[in-house]
């Protein structure tokens, strides 16, 4: 008999016998969900429609037909989800827990494959919590739209999962404090080489957020920064956005709303990203496009809910002048199609719900209209036209 084959097994049977005698619960939930929609033209959107951001401008062909007027209607199955909460033994005097979700959205070899959403462990003490792993950002944070949407509301609200570090401290029973670093994994930056973490990767400094949030009962309210530092080639670009944010939950009514002002927020599925402006030592040099994005969204009801949700974003710029060449600007980010740039948009979408136990019927209608522009040095545009996309969607979802 082999001792060198079966040392392996030892230990490793030895270690599933630890793992098992440790007093883990596991809880399984999730749903399965089937969104119908139909959009009248062309959209910006992930996951073959099913998450909507915003029209495509007018692409006239040769008859001066605009291609991206054509309108389209699909179903699908793939936002349906699964996940896992963990609790297990406390852990350096926290209590442990882990979080894994994952859903059938990711797309690779075949049609969908399965796409991780979180995966997380948190250590919480009486007045701290450690997390680490992958979770919303901080910018998406605590307070979302509701609706039925699988947007969430971007590109208005900050739309992001990344790894991250993030600690959070309670300064009184309703009041705390958030430091994270965070990663890019599946929400990129934008540059050169197209939509790439390696931005963020070559930079060698993560994306880091500072905010503090006030939670009672029924309202939250928030503050936060947000920093990060992309490296598109050799010279490097940093970008800083603040977030407000503030809820109220009732028993039957839901008010929400927040407000951004920001700098390069491609990431965060947002079009705001940034231009090539003079160079920096014979090296090209970057400056940020600005953006203001704001939204509000009121929910009536609960077995029956009918509610709305209001955007705006405004394109403010860039802070320094773009570098022109050959006549023609070089930029980044959604929204930004040769020397068209989205310049304004807003979004009109109200909504009704059915809630039983486990089963939810929704139905929303959706007007997003976006101005396109012509690019102009300062980052803003000249010549803006509108483009509206008149969207429905419905679905139904079975809770586990």
């Amino acid at each position: 008999m082999n001792l060198k084959k079966l040392l392996p097994l030892f230990f490793l049977s030895f270690s599933i016998l630890t793992i098992a005698q440790e007093p883990v619960k596991i809880k399984i939930y999730g749903f399965v969900r089937n969104d119908l929609y139909f959009n009248s033209r062309q959209n910006i959107e992930a996951i073959d429609g099913l998450f909507h951001l915003f029209p495509k401008p007018v692409s006239l062909n040769s008859s001066n037909v605009d291609i991206n007027a054509t309108p389209q209607a699909e179903m699908l199955s793939i936002a349906t989800r699964i996940g896992l909460d963990i609790t297990g033994s406390d852990i350096l005097g926290a209590k442990s827990s882990a979080k894994i979700e994952a859903d059938f959205a990711g797309f690779g070899t075949s049609f969908t494959v399965l796409r991780i959403r979180q995966a997380h462990i948190r250590l919480n003490w009486e007045k701290s919590e450690l997390l680490v792993g992958q979770t919303w950002h901080p910018l998406f944070g605590s307070v979302m739209p509701t609706g039925p949407s699988l947007n969430a509301g971007a590109p208005f609200q900050p739309f992001n999962r990344s790894p991250q570090v993030r600690f959070k401290q309670s300064l009184s029973s309703s009041l705390s404090l958030m430091i994270a670093g965070s990663y890019q994994m599946q929400y990129l930056s934008q540059g050169p080489i197209g939509s790439s973490a390696s931005y963020l990767k070559n930079s060698m400094f993560p994306d880091l957020f500072l905010g503090t949030e006030s939670k009672t009962k029924h309202w939250t309210t928030g503050f936060g920064i947000d920093a990060k530092t992309i490296k598109p080639s050799v010279e490097k670009l940093t970008s800083v956005s603040l977030v407000a944010y503030t809820q109220f939950i009732g028993a039957k009514f839901q008010f929400k709303a927040k407000t951004l002002l920001g700098e390069n927020l491609t990431d965060y599925t947002m079009p705001c990203g940034y231009g090539v402006t003079d160079s920096i030592n014979g090296n090209v040099g970057y400056t940020n496009f600005n953006m203001s994005s704001s939204w509000v969204n009121i929910v009536y009801g609960a077995k029956w809910q009918a509610g709305i949700f209001i955007g705006f974003s405004q394109n403010l710029g860039s802070t320094k002048d773009l570098l022109a060449r050959g006549g023609k600007f070089t930029a980044y980010g959604f929204g930004i199609t040769e020397q068209l740039m989205l310049d304004r948009m807003y979004r009109i979408a109200p909504h009704v719900s059915y809630n039983l136990p486990n089963l939810k019927f929704g139905l929303e209608y959706d007007l997003t209209s976006a101005d396109y522009g012509t690019l102009k040095s300062n980052g803003r545009v000249s010549s803006p036209s509108t483009v509206n996309n008149h969207r429905i969607v419905t679905s139904v979802s079975y809770f586990f």
